[in-house]
């Protein structure tokens, strides 16, 4: 498993293979998780705290510092030995990456020579010390807990307008240092001196000979003469350094300003509340919190589960796609509270220091979006009665779209044409549309011909090509990339930048500021002064080169780099803005919905296979995102469609939706387009679906008795175990309490009986893998079937979500078939990073190439939309997913444009001898969920309820 595990890690650029073992950077060792660094039998971390021993003052050359661990009581002198330091006596300890941060930091400042030890120097590595406590680090810095030492990265300008209507320029330092604490403390600064240091309240602010060159520039023009604002506002840099000014500012028309992010009542009032039970292979305890909540929103949505399991008295909850237990209060509230505190830390994909606020204080601000009213009926005969269309340059592209596609792209550009004719001004303008093909249409194509023809409208009246911007999930963003190589002869954009963390974020990112969805304004108030924003990335023509909206540039980011960039985003003046699996935005209570709403462009384009992911509110916030009004607010929304589902009797309810679901479609028009595979590509070959369960209404359904074994021995007696106990609990009214976990022990039995032993399960040779697969009666019906796609000499994708088998199914299939398996999940690699790293779609491209039988394992959330394996034409879904839209999604990577052979879909289940068993009635609740493939109204999701309900519990 050791073996497993560094292969993966080498897969994902963080462990590097050399003779006879393998190599990890300090920093990658201390950012492993803990299962990670259990399994490899690395030291423990270190639990207890540091403390520092200052001599000597910042401003002398003998200044000096000293860290000690606490631990039990005890001082002890710390070495530290790359990833871990020495306690002395052999007691090893892995750092965490803020506690290298510090040590580090340390080392460098005690190898300085005496002349180098200057105020600056020291108080630099105050700053890299306090960066290491914000982070997480538990570290006593003496008086500099009281004192924070900041270092400005850039200087900006804040201009103030004098009642003569004058302005008064001053330096910006970032850190909420607003003029009027400044102005008084400029006299600190040393005309003769090349850096500084500023003091001011309980902060102390590092100046650079850059920093302090651009402070005196703005200093010596202080005052801009009224009649010389209009010429200062149009060409700052006639004044100034342009790269000191930005004031190419503003927000869209639905944007009313900035303000504190406040909850919307958007519950899920078509269906029933969807929490379900384990996702992963055991019961977490409340510590494994801290890995799965990693911001304020994260943790906003958890508290309130946990206060809805609390009134159901329930012992476990599930969060994040695994089950916790929270059966001790005391416990989980202590977790809680230090989820809180670490929140403070960097953002993963963002290493700069957050500000110095205190937690409590710190609350998620957003742009302030103007509610729409009601659309008018003119609006929806303009956008059905589109003539003056665009002839697309198809002599332009790589490949000739199929006849859907060529339809798609028409209707896309005639409306994107009606935006750009209308007057930006109006609210009720065209404004942009839904793509709800199904998967594997080609909407990629589709949506990159509609870009590249937007550049080519935009030269061609003589008008600005704006930039335009693609929003997607991580695992997309190298899928795009190439793709605008495969569509066009010549590309029609300037350049592509990647604006993600580890790409080309770090090129446009202004260093030292805060993440935009973490700022606060200054006066606490409900709102903050457009003055007040902290912007954290280069945009407008006074940023020069560093400039992200260059004209005819196609921006690619995820939306979290939207979220957490959304100020910036949302005052540039994009093109067209395309958000790919829209269904990330589905949820208008999520900072990235908001911003995507608030984005001021000219067309927005939103493209997903599923409108509909779990609720008919996922709908509302997608249409509400492309065409304001067209569906009412929400409060309309929620009274005209989702109430008469809601009220319907349970005999009637299936029948509401349908009716339901043709309304909606008849009240969005031509804003939405919506095509099914089966309908459009009559070449595409066949897709069976094989299980030895009864599936009503699925086309090419083929029983398959050999699908399904029946559970015996050790597997047989765990689960009559379960049941047992559960028996018994319920017996003495504990039934509520008990149902989830015991819901969770079935669920891991069925695939393994022994799961909860991992150890135990790492075997060597092909028969010893054979024997222990076949002690599951499910993972018996896959290695059966497996053997069948061999002697047919084709590919197969093993779909499951426990990490822990993805890696022993690694290991054991590893063996048998003398294959090198790869394993997409949530930890490989998504976008471009080191060398000879592969990436998910390199992976995929990896075991394509291998002629003939292959295997790959993937999780269907990581890799559920958008990639591509036409190379397999099996699927085995070795878990079953709780929503048929996940799972759809994933079968679907296969059956999609490029696939040439019949598609065979496998549902392997294991067999109670005596009772229905947790597989038979998962798939009975699955299918009975699974309604209409058409639009709207899609697949509803397998509630805890329902399976407790389903199973007797």
């Amino acid at each position: 498993m050791q073996i497993v595990t560094l292969k993966m890690l080498q897969e994902q650029g963080v462990a590097e293979e050399i003779p006879n073992g393998y190599r990890m950077d300090a920093d990658a060792i201390v950012a492993l998780d803990e299962e990670h660094v259990e399994l490899l039998q690395l030291p423990g971390r270190f639990t207890g705290s540091f403390k520092t021993q200052i001599s000597g003052h910042t401003r002398k050359s003998s200044f000096s510092v000293q860290i000690f661990a606490l631990l039990d009581g005890d001082e002890y002198p710390v070495q530290r030995k790359g990833p871990f330091i020495s306690l002395g006596e052999g007691r090893y300890f892995l750092l965490t990456s803020a506690e290298l941060l510090a040590f580090r930091s340390l080392e460098r400042h005690q190898q300085l020579p005496p002349e180098g030890r200057n105020e600056v120097e020291n108080l630099q590595l105050m700053a890299r010390l306090q960066t290491a406590r914000r982070s997480g680090m538990q570290l006593d810095l003496s008086n500099f807990n009281r004192l924070d030492v900041v270092v400005p990265d850039d200087i900006g300008v804040v201009a103030t307008q004098l009642p003569d209507g004058s302005l008064e320029l001053c330096p910006s330092l970032g850190e909420g240092l607003t003029p009027d604490l400044l102005d008084t403390r400029w006299g600190q600064l040393d005309l003769g001196r090349r850096d500084g240091v500023l003091r001011v309240q309980n902060q102390l602010v590092l100046l650079d000979p850059e920093k302090m060159s651009a402070v005196w520039e703005v200093l010596g023009n202080r005052r801009i003469p009224a009649d010389r604002v209009k010429d200062f506002i149009r060409a700052p840099s006639a004044f100034l350094d342009a790269s000191l000014v930005n004031l190419d500012l503003g927000f869209s028309l639905r944007v009313l300003g900035v303000g504190r992010l406040k909850h919307m009542d958007f519950g899920l009032e078509d269906s029933e509340r969807r929490d379900w039970f384990a996702l992963d292979d055991y019961l977490y305890p409340p510590e494994a919190l801290k890995k799965n909540i990693t911001c304020e929103e994260e943790l906003r949505d958890f508290k309130e589960k946990l206060r809805g399991a609390a009134h159901q008295c329930a012992e476990a909850i599930e969060f994040n796609g695994s089950v916790f237990d929270i059966s001790d209060a005391e416990r989980v509230k202590q977790v809680i509270e230090e989820i809180e505190q670490a929140i403070r830390r960097p953002d993963r994909q963002d290493t700069s220091a957050e500000s110095n606020e205190s937690a409590e204080n710190r609350e998620k601000v957003t742009v302030l979006l103007r509610e729409a009213e009601q659309i008018n009926q003119s609006l929806h005969e303009k956008a059905a009665n589109i003539t003056d269309t665009h002839t697309p340059d198809w002599e332009a592209l790589l490949r000739s779209p199929f006849p859907h596609q060529k339809q798609g792209i028409e209707w896309m550009l005639g409306l994107a044409k009606q935006a750009l004719q209308d007057d930006r001004n109006d609210l009720y303008r065209v404004q942009g549309a839904l793509l709800a093909d199904d998967m594997g249409l080609g909407k990629t194509f589709m949506t990159l011909v509609v870009l590249g023809e937007y550049m080519r409208m935009q030269k061609t009246a003589g008008k600005t090509q704006k930039p335009a911007l693609v929003v997607a999930p991580l695992s997309l963003l190298e899928n795009w990339e190439q793709e605008i190589a495969y569509t066009f002869k010549d590309s029609p954009f300037r350049d592509v930048k990647v604006l993600q963390s580890g790409r080309d974020l770090k090129e446009f990112r202004i260093k030292g500021v805060d993440r935009e969805s973490a700022q606060l304004g200054a006066d606490g108030g409900e709102t903050i002064a457009e003055s007040g924003i902290r912007y954290a990335l280069h945009f407008g023509a006074e940023a020069g080169t560093k400039r992200l909206d260059m004209d005819r540039r196609l921006v690619l980011t995820t939306y979290q780099t939207l979220r957490d960039y959304q100020f910036s985003m949302c005052v540039i003046d994009w093109g067209i803005v395309v958000f790919d699996e829209a269904q990330n935005i589905k949820n208008p209570n999520t900072l990235q919905a908001r911003a995507a709403k608030g984005l001021k462009a000219d067309f927005k384009l939103l493209a997903t296979g599923t409108p509909v992911e779990n609720s008919l509110g996922d709908f509302w916030c997608l249409m509400d995102t492309a065409q304001p009004g067209l569906l009412g607010s929400w409060s309309y929304f929620r009274d005209r469609w989702i109430s008469p589902i809601k009220q319907a009797s349970d005999e009637d309810r299936d029948k509401v939706r349908r009716s339901v679901g043709a309304g909606l479609r008849e009240a969005v028009g031509n804003f939405m387009l919506r095509r099914v595979k089966e309908e459009q590509l009559k070449g595409l070959p066949a897709k069976y679906i094989r299980s030895a369960l009864t599936q009503t209404g699925v086309e090419n359904f083929q029983p398959a008795e050999e699908m399904a074994a029946v559970m015996e021995g050790p597997q047989l007696a765990a689960y009559d175990a379960v049941l047992d106990a559960y028996r018994k609990g319920a017996s003495s009214g504990g039934e509520n309490r008990q149902a989830l976990a015991a819901l969770h022990r079935l669920r891991a039995v069925s695939l393994h009986p022994r799961l909860h032993d991992g150890a135990s399960l790492v075997v060597k040779g092909e028969m010893q893998c054979r024997a222990v697969m076949s002690e599951s009666a499910r993972l018996k019906v896959v290695l059966n079937q497996l053997d069948e796609i061999r002697s047919r000499d084709e590919k197969v994708i093993l779909f499951l979500v426990t990490k822990q088998m993805q890696r022993l199914l690694k290991l054991w299939l590893e063996q048998i078939y003398k294959l090198n398996i790869h394993i997409i999940n949530g930890d490989s690699a998504a976008v471009k990073g080191k060398k000879d790293i592969l990436t998910r779609k390199g992976m995929i491209e990896d075991f394509e190439a291998v002629p003939g039988f292959n295997i790959i394992i993937m999780s269907p959330v990581a890799a559920g939309v958008g990639l591509t394996v036409v190379g397999a034409n099996h699927v085995i879904h070795v878990e079953r997913h709780w929503n048929p839209a996940k799972e759809a999604q994933a079968t679907d990577r296969v059956y999609r444009i490029g696939q040439t052979r019949d598609v065979f879909v496998y549902l392997p289940a294991a067999l109670h001898p005596k009772y229905d068993s947790f597989d038979v009635h998962l798939d009975r609740l699955l299918n009975s969920k699974l309604m209409l493939k058409d639009a709207v109204v899609t697949p509803d999701i397998v509630t805890e309820a329902d399976m407790i309900k389903s199973m007797g519990l």
